[in-house]
């Protein structure tokens, strides 16, 4: 008996704490759970969403919803790029493609052919309407439809303005071409508006196309240019001996050659 209650005192008991009387770690997590409430009380502020509204929210809650918003986006990003396809597609089966009728959709001759220059020649020439502002823009042209086909043809251009093209406009459109070039005139007669048209009504009408935002329906010369093409370009004295016409405009581009 005395033997085993030696062994029970040497066995070192635990203090007796007072209910006043805490151990130095239950002081620190104390400290550490003051600091956290202190700082989640910012969070808890309500705020009103509107000056007068009687509904309040948490601040908390206002700052966490965009930040889920987010976090969903990505999370969608994320999904989708992984998926196969890499684009979204709608919903359903992809349209039908119309199988290329081999009777009457089949190419004439696959890639380019070696143009044939010794064959006849079409009584035709390049009608240009513009003017000398424009000279920039014809040139482009020019210098497109002669490397992709008129260099091997040669057909002659006709160029047409409403206005007397200057010195400077024709030298510079010949140095552009080795075929044969006229510049004329349009008379008052198919240019501007006919004598049984009121000009502040037809005025008017194209502002109003300008005021709908129609494509170049608020430009009179725009107009002036439709009813010449339409039934007058034909007229012109330059172009009676023609029997074909090819209508070039400026800034136009070409990228494969015409054979």
């Amino acid at each position: 008996m005395g033997f085993v209650q030696n062994i029970v005192k040497r066995i070192p008991s635990s203090p007796n704490l007072n209910s006043n009387e805490k151990s130095p770690m239950l002081h620190d997590i104390s400290r550490q759970s003051e600091r956290i409430t202190s700082r989640l009380t910012f969070f808890r502020r309500r705020i009103r969403l509107r000056r007068n509204s009687k509904i309040s929210v948490p601040l908390g809650t206002v700052l966490l919803f965009p930040c889920l918003i987010v976090v969903v986006i990505i999370v969608l990003v994320a999904r989708h790029s992984g998926s196969a396809g890499g684009t979204l597609l709608p919903a359903g089966s992809p349209p039908s493609i119309r199988k290329i009728s081999e009777k009457y959709d089949r190419v004439f001759v696959p890639g380019c052919l070696e143009p044939q220059t010794n064959g006849p020649r079409a009584n035709a020439a390049f009608v240009v309407l513009a003017r000398d502002s424009e000279l920039e823009g014809v040139i482009q042209s020019i210098k497109s439809i002669e490397r992709h086909f008129n260099r091997w043809f040669h057909y002659p251009y006709v160029f047409l303005n409403d206005g007397d093209f200057g010195t400077h406009f024709k030298d510079s459109i010949t140095n552009y071409t080795s075929a044969p070039v006229e510049f004329g005139k349009i008379d008052s007669s198919m240019w501007g508006y006919p004598d049984w048209v009121n000009a502040d009504v037809a005025r008017e009408g194209i502002r109003k196309q300008g005021d709908a935002a129609i494509m170049y329906g608020g430009m009179e010369s725009y107009h002036h240019m439709c009813r010449f093409y339409s039934g007058f370009f034909y007229k012109h004295e330059l172009l009676q001996k023609y029997e074909w016409y090819w209508r070039l405009e400026p800034e136009i581009k070409y990228f494969c050659d015409i054979t």
